[in-house]
C-alpha cells in the first residue's frame, strides 16, 4: 500500500502551495535580512517561525523512522532551479551557513545562520530555537559540516513534536514514540508531527538573492 504525506502550515490545513521561483509549489520562508532570521515577527522578543504539520493517509498502521534532511534543489521534486546561482551552489551555501553558525536563538550576536528546526510543538516564544540549551531538540542543518545533509545524517523525529486534534485544540500525544506518526485520530502516538523552521542569516553574510534547497521528510511504512 502506498502512503502519502500532507505537509501543511496549520493543523488540518491544505498542503503547502507557495509559488516557487523557477516553477512548482512548496514552502517559501520569505525574505531574511542580515543579522536576523525568517520568518520574523519581533527579533528582540524571539518571535516568528514557520509552523509545519505532517500527517499521513494510512488507515491502519503508523509510519515509522521519520527523519529530516536537506537535499539539492530539484533532485527529488524535479523542479527547475530559479535562483541566481546554481542548485548545487545553493545547497553548498546553505550547508556552510549551518556549519559556521553560532547558537543565538534570536541572532542577537549576528552569528547565527542556516536552516534550523525546533521539534517542540508547544515551546513558548522566549525559548524557541534555543539550540545552545536544547541541542537534542533544536538542530541546525549543516552543523559540524555533516549534520542533516543526507539520509545518513538526518535528524530523527522526536516525541516532543507529536500532537492530535482534540476538537480543534492541539493536544500533546499521550504515548508518543520517536520516529512514529500515528494514523488519523491516534491520540496515543499522535496524528500530526508539529515542527518549527527558521532560516538565519549572519550579519557578515555577503551574497543575497533567492536560495533554494529541498527539505526531505523520509519515512517507512509496512502494512
Amino acid at each position: 500500500m502506498s502512503v502519502s504525506l500532507t505537509v501543511s502550515e496549520t493543523m488540518g490545513g491544505a498542503a503547502l502551495s507557495d509559488s516557487l521561483a523557477g516553477g512548482g509549489t512548496g514552502l517559501d520562508l520569505g525574505s531574511c535580512v542580515n543579522g536576523s532570521f525568517a520568518p520574523v515577527t519581533n527579533k528582540t522578543n524571539n518571535q516568528g517561525r514557520q509552523d509545519i504539520y505532517i500527517k499521513h493517509n494510512a488507515t491502519i498502521d503508523p509510519i515509522t523512522s521519520v527523519k529530516f534532511y536537506l537535499e539539492q534543489y530539484g533532485v527529488e521534486t524535479g523542479y527547475t532551479y530559479g535562483g541566481a546561482r546554481t542548485a548545487a551552489s545553493d545547497y553548498t551555501a546553505i550547508k556552510n551557513m549551518g556549519n559556521s553558525s553560532g547558537s543565538s536563538k534570536n541572532n542577537a550576536d549576528g552569528l547565527s545562520s542556516g536552516l534550523w528546526i525546533d521539534q517542540r510543538w508547544d515551546v513558548i516564544d522566549a525559548n524557541q530555537f534555543d539550540q545552545s540549551t536544547y541541542p537534542t531538540k533544536v538542530k541546525i542543518f549543516g552543523d559540524n559540516g555533516t549534520d542533516g545533509i543526507d539520509l545518513a545524517s538526518s535528524f530523527g523525529l522526536i516525541t516532543d513534536a507529536m500532537v492530535y486534534n482534540n476538537s480543534s485544540v492541539e493536544t500533546a500525544a499521550t504515548s508518543p514514540v520517536a520516529g512514529k506518526i500515528g494514523k488519523s485520530g491516534d491520540t496515543a502516538l499522535g496524528e500530526y508531527a508539529h515542527i518549527r523552521l527558521r532560516q538565519y542569516i549572519a550579519s557578515a553574510f555577503a551574497e543575497g538573492g533567492i536560495y533554494q534547497c529541498e527539505f526531505i521528510i523520509a519515512y517507512s511504512y509496512t502494512a
